[in-house]
């Protein structure tokens, strides 16, 4: 029996009171679902399980020619008609909004695998816009064709809404962070991301792989390119991060991380 979307998300979800816990129902004929509650506030085990099957998803859905996108190019503009996905091939690619002043806040960074412009399932028109930062090749997905892969597959289905619930759980908490957080934390919160995503072990520590310039900083943290350049300084004079020849960031990742800690703790600021 094929579910509907909606019975889809109803049959395999059903919260417990007395536990507060999702337990998965065998309503959709894959045994493997209905061995074991699955505590909710588990986000680490919902992010492994997203990635464990999200490769294969994308596989089977992006079967046509990439296309190619030039550093700078737009990948699609704010208000466009929003009747697709991409999946990221190669390269880097950022969302991003404008104000009516024209200042930008980037909203995600995608590498190669990711799958980006899921908004257009709930909305007709793109709500942010999309630009390559390097070169990079994409493969559109129509919706309608997503929209019938996860009706006809469960386990993907439930892969899908786990994507877009860990990227609606990373959203609110760049919210929290934007109103709440103070700038230094949100530099060195973004370096760490960086440094996980786009690091390149090197004998002087780790590199970033892409050039991102104190401007695409400040577009990422969301503050002054004056406040990022100030800081970028202050943290290069303690050792934690340099400068290779070409531009690119090489950060002591440890002590890195060492510093997010004790800034989330309350400590080392000012």
């Amino acid at each position: 029996m094929k579910l509907s979307a909606d019975a889809l998300v109803g049959n395999v979800r059903e919260r417990s009171d007395e536990h507060a816990a999702w337990t998965i129902r065998a309503q959709v004929s894959e045994p493997w679902l209905a061995e074991e509650p699955w505590d909710a506030s588990d986000h680490g085990r919902c992010v492994a399980l997203s990635s464990l099957f999200r490769g294969g998803l994308c596989e089977q859905l992006a079967s046509g020619p990439a296309r190619h996108i030039a550093a700078g190019q737009a990948l699609y503009h704010m208000g466009g008609e929003a009747r697709s996905v991409f999946l990221i091939r190669r390269g880097l690619v950022k969302t991003s909004v404008l104000s009516s002043r024209g200042h930008e806040l980037t909203l995600r960074l995608f590498v190669a695998g990711d799958i980006m412009g899921e908004v257009c399932l709930c909305a007709g028109e793109r709500r942010e816009q999309a630009v390559a930062l390097e070169a990079s090749d994409v493969v559109e997905i129509p919706i309608e064709r997503l929209v019938a892969k996860l009706l006809q597959n469960p386990r993907e289905a439930l892969d899908f809404s786990l994507m877009l619930c860990e990227r609606i759980a990373d959203a609110e908490e760049r919210l929290r962070s934007l109103a709440t957080d103070p700038v230094l934390e949100r530099l060195v919160r973004t370096l760490v991301t960086l440094t996980v995503d786009l690091g390149e072990p090197i004998a002087e520590g780790t590199q970033i792989s892409h050039h991102f310039s104190q401007a695409e900083l400040a577009r990422i943290v969301g503050a002054r390119r004056e406040v990022i350049s100030g800081l970028m300084n202050r943290l290069r004079e303690q050792g934690l991060i340099r400068y290779t020849r070409g531009g690119l960031i090489v950060v002591e990742y440890d002590r890195l991380i060492e510093l997010r800690n004790l800034l989330g703790d309350g400590f080392a600021e000012g």
